[in-house]
């Protein structure tokens, strides 16, 4: 499935991570910078076990292509409220965007249907699953990865305070040994 939005430079690399994509949790969605990829919460397949692990964040790593060969990804991380067993994506609650890490856990131990004591949930989530989907395609076609825009601004913004804060206390020096 293609997308006549999405740019004929990111074909290759989405039909790659589609196809890597399949029986696993993740979708693959066409964009007009290129794809996303997220956990799809309301597939039947994968739906009772997020549900029953209480899955808690949902990711998009929104994929552009700025140019041949060069890709930048940038994760979108929301959290997931579980309604009546039912998911809802809360993008008002918590949102995060930009380049993240988040690896959880659930083990829950309880008494099963048989009586017995053992473990009744094993879940980890780690947020990189989804994003080696797209490296590792993306490192087998020979793409190189850029930053994004949202990483840029970030790190403009960082290193100008960063500058700022040592021009502060280069006043602040200057004035005290004037005094």
């Amino acid at each position: 499935m293609t997308d006549q939005n999405m740019p004929p430079i990111a074909y290759e690399l989405f039909a790659r991570v589609q196809q890597a994509a399949v029986d696993t949790p993740y979708k693959v969605v066409p964009t007009a910078k290129g794809f996303d990829v997220e956990l799809d919460v309301a597939d039947a397949t994968w739906f009772g076990l997020f549900n029953k692990a209480g899955l808690k964040h949902a990711f998009i790593h929104h994929v552009s292509i700025p140019e041949t060969g060069t890709y930048s990804v940038t994760d979108d991380a929301r959290t997931v409220e579980w309604i009546a067993g039912t998911p809802r994506i809360s993008y008002e609650a918590s949102r995060e965007v930009g380049r993240i890490k988040k690896v959880s856990f659930n083990r829950t131990y309880a008494f099963n249907e048989k009586g017995e004591f053992g473990k009744v949930v094993d879940f980890t989530f780690n947020s990189e699953e989804g994003r080696a989907l797209i490296d590792s395609n993306a490192t087998d076609l020979g793409y190189r990865q850029v930053r994004g825009s949202i990483e840029k601004v970030g790190l403009f913004v960082g290193l100008g305070t960063l500058a700022l804060l040592v021009l502060m206390g280069i006043v602040i020096g200057a004035v005290m040994l004037t005094r």
